[in-house]
């Protein structure tokens, strides 16, 4: 059946104009998507991950286990310093507290003592300094200079330094 050309001029009136919302909408929906999954991916490559070690048989096993590994933390507040060494495997060891000499930190007696715990545990080389927000940044690197430092017939004490904020 032919169409008059009033069916013609109404198509071509009705073709001008573009609907972009629903393009719209589907662009919000994947980018929305997108990001959300970008952010899920980006928070489990932070993980950090190994493999286990396989151990020829049990008896090293056990000698890994029985190992003393130690955990050295000092904290540094305005009253002075903290030393907790943290021992796994192994008997505890105490820990000690250092006030400030008048307005000065006692860096020789962290040293000191830092020295007595390197000799029980040569070939740890980790530290974790903590610190209170309110201790000023040169303070802080004395600190680590303390516990870096060679002693005669010694190496570096504990050159693997981690900060933190109390």
């Amino acid at each position: 059946m032919p169409r008059g050309r009033g069916h013609r001029d109404n198509l071509e009136q009705q073709g001008h104009e573009l609907n972009l919302v629903p393009y719209l909408d589907i662009m919000v929906n994947l980018v929305l998507f997108m990001l959300v999954n970008i952010t899920s991916f980006l928070s489990f490559t932070i993980l950090n991950a190994s493999i286990p070690q396989l151990a020829p048989d049990a008896a090293s096993v056990e000698t890994q286990m029985k190992k003393e590994e130690l955990l050295l933390m000092v904290r540094v507040t305005g009253r002075g310093f903290t030393v907790d060494p943290n021992v796994q495997g192994g008997a505890s060891a105490p820990r000690s507290e250092f006030p400030k000499k008048g307005n000065s930190y006692d860096f020789e007696s962290l040293k000191n003592a830092v020295i007595g715990l390197k000799g029980r545990f040569p070939n740890e080389t980790r530290v974790m300094i903590v610190a209170e927000a309110l201790v000023v940044y040169n303070d802080i690197i004395h600190t680590m200079d303390a516990l870096r430092e060679k002693e005669a017939g010694m190496e570096d004490l504990f050159p693997d330094v981690t900060l933190s904020v109390l």
